[in-house]
């Protein structure tokens, strides 16, 4: 029944009020001349006729498959297929996911675990300096709300040592001339992401500061002041359609990397005293990575993604060189329900980085190399077990695995995963 039915029949019912009102026992109506007066509303012509329809603007998530509503930890979707499920990675790289979600996850293997109240979520783990293993605690604050979030996020270690005598000093097995000397342990970290939904797509943004490995900054009261800079700045910024996507998904983005690794004397870089250290140079690689059900069922379906990355780097000063690097991120992954309540799920994925064209110039020595290569195939399975809405269970194993007969688990990078999550 519509708008206009509901008036007409209220007219109706107001009119009959009125008259009841002047001569109610003379002139009420019996139960079958009203409901004859309501038929007749409600075929009237004037009353019924067709409204157009207008579709409300309210962009809904991608729920086409019973796969879509899990939220999965970091073992699933290692390749970053944005068709598939989301995983916490993908919350954290769009924290306004968070909205409405309230759960506890623990990911021991990882050393990592994630709350979320709904709103207001935090997540505990660990940052990593890349050139010399070390780690520190980190703590990520956030907020979310339906269409809108952002975080902050930090794991802090540094020093500082004032020696007000005149002589060298050992502190903790340091060596401190007179003067100031301040340290930031390596992994030392900062970063803030903020994601925004609109028109059906998701945009965000994040920046991280991460010291790679610890660096010092002596100022003595005698001598040339050293300062050592073992640090990076990496901005990204990302497009998708993956909230109201139906069966292709599609993400754009570009990302911004400034590395550091030089001292400085008096101001002076100076020349590297390991050949083997890295160099420093500024980065900016735009991408695409597109994801696609090719086949799928209520129990299963095989999805394909396809990512493709343009790298353009240059060398600092005092290098004249720069890079030019096209690659491919072809991947597979494949899930099933087991049971007939489906509480076992299995899936699993391969993938593989193809850099198929490289071109590097350095005019310093005045060469130029090109280059592509396949790299080596990655694969992973993985399990999930839950019972009943609130407890889920998860198990991964992957990369670089029967790389030869018997070479099970002995590859680079091979990787077990647990982890458990409590919904509520």
């Amino acid at each position: 029944m519509n708008l206009k039915t509901m008036f007409g029949i209220g007219l109706v019912g107001f009119g009959l009020a009125f008259a009841q009102d002047g001569s109610y026992e003379s002139r009420s109506l019996s139960e079958q001349e009203l409901q004859k007066q309501e038929e007749q509303a409600a075929s009237s012509e004037s009353l019924t006729s067709p409204v157009a329809f207008v579709k409300p603007d309210i962009p809904k998530e991608s729920k086409r498959s019973p796969f879509n509503a899990i939220l999965h930890g970091k073992s699933y979707n290692r390749n970053s297929n944005m068709a598939a499920a989301n995983n916490t990675d993908l919350l954290l790289t769009y924290p306004n996911l968070f909205a409405n979600r309230k759960f506890f996850y623990i990911e021991p293997t990882n050393k990592m675990g994630v709350l979320s109240l709904g709103s207001f979520f935090t997540a505990f783990d660990i940052s990593n300096a890349p050139h010399d293993d070390s780690q520190l605690g980190r703590l990520t604050l956030g907020y979310a709300a339906p269409g809108f979030g952002v975080y902050i996020r930090a794991g802090l270690g540094r020093d500082r040592v004032s020696n007000d005598g005149d002589s060298r000093v050992v502190v903790e097995g340091d060596q401190v001339q007179p003067g100031v000397k301040s340290s930031t342990f390596g992994g030392d970290d900062w970063a803030a992401a903020i994601a925004k939904s609109f028109l059906g797509m998701n945009i965000a943004a994040d920046v991280d500061w991460l010291t790679t490995r610890n660096q010092a900054h002596a100022d003595p009261d005698l001598g040339a002041e050293t300062e050592e800079h073992y640090d990076s700045l990496t901005v990204n910024l990302s497009l998708t359609n993956a909230p109201t996507a139906k069966n292709f998904t599609w993400t754009l983005g570009a990302r911004f990397i400034s590395f550091n690794y030089e001292t400085e004397r008096d101001g002076e870089v100076q020349a590297k005293a390991d050949p083997k250290d890295p160099d420093s140079f500024w980065e900016i690689d735009p991408y695409i990575r597109g994801g696609l059900s090719v086949l799928e069922n209520e129990n299963a379906r095989i999805l394909f993604g396809l990512a493709a990355i343009v790298s353009y780097r240059n060398y600092d000063d005092p290098l004249d060189r720069f890079s030019l690097t096209t690659v491919l991120q072809p991947s597979m992954l494949g899930e099933v329900f087991v049971g007939e309540n489906k509480n076992f799920m299995f899936y699993g994925e391969v993938g593989y980085d193809w850099v198929a064209f490289r071109y590097l110039k350095d005019n310093d020595a005045d060469y130029s190399k090109m280059m592509d290569a396949m790299n080596t195939v990655n694969a992973s399975v993985g399990f999930r077990y839950q019972y009943k809405d609130f407890l889920a269970v998860e198990m991964g194993l992957g990369e670089k695995l029967f790389t030869g007969l018997g070479n099970y688990f002995q590859a680079d990078g091979t990787f077990i995963d647990f982890s458990a999550m409590i919904r509520f």
